[in-house]
């Protein structure tokens, strides 16, 4: 099965010609690195991915969707940590799943059901907090806790969510190199699942499409 699917995507800023023509194609389960120099387009690709900057011409579908808009399907991660800062980072993990079930309207007129529902919210996030390590540091807020431990929670509160497909962009680029590398390993560990799902007939539960201009890193 393609999540992914770039059909002769092209963008253009002016007469200036970012992306020309680009066809990819990724599996669910896959995770492909982009490699190349800072400036060459690799954040404009994301961006045209993730539907916050449509391509100028061709198309992007994800799961048989065409994207046009940002979409629940794609998650995406920055280099810069998107936490929130006066909150835990329990918290922030779970207030992706909190938003995307309850509108401000359903916030507001059912408090009842949304705090029923975010001590379940919590305990999803307490779950994918051991997953990434993160387990003795969740009561934490951001600026208690290092770079490294800063991004493994925003990895965390992009995959809580579960999309289709992650997008990373460059988001170890600010690390030193031993946490780097450390985060790096962290990312990998999702792999295995994906190879037991693939073993049990079921589809893939990770799929990540990253971009860098570190070779070692792809």
């Amino acid at each position: 099965m393609n999540t992914l699917v770039l059909r002769n995507v092209t963008k253009q800023f002016g007469k200036k010609v970012v992306l020309n023509d680009i066809n990819l194609q990724i599996e669910a389960g896959q995770f492909v690195s982009i490699v190349g120099p800072s400036g060459c387009g690799k954040s404009t690709l994301l961006n045209a991915i993730l539907g916050t900057d449509p391509p100028t011409s061709g198309e992007v579908w994800s799961d048989g969707k065409q994207i046009l808009s940002p979409s629940r399907d794609i998650g995406i991660v920055y280099q810069d940590y998107t936490l929130y800062p006066y909150t835990t980072a329990q918290k922030n993990v779970a207030l992706g799943l909190l938003w995307n079930e309850f509108n401000l309207t359903k916030r507001f007129f059912t408090p009842w059901r949304v705090w029923h529902r975010w001590k379940e919210h919590l305990g999803l996030a307490e779950k994918i907090h051991k997953k990434f390590m993160l387990e003795s540091h969740e009561y934490k807020y951001p600026s208690e806790l290092s770079g490294g431990q800063r991004q493994r929670v925003a990895i965390a509160q992009a995959l809580i969510t579960q999309p289709k497909i992650l997008l990373l962009d460059e988001p170890f680029g600010a690390l030193d190199e031993a946490t780097r590398e450390e985060m790096q390993l962290c990312l990998l560990r999702l792999y295995p699942e994906n190879i037991q799902q693939k073993l049990r007939g079921e589809v893939p539960k990770y799929t990540v499409l990253m971009v860098t201009h570190e070779l070692n890193e792809a």
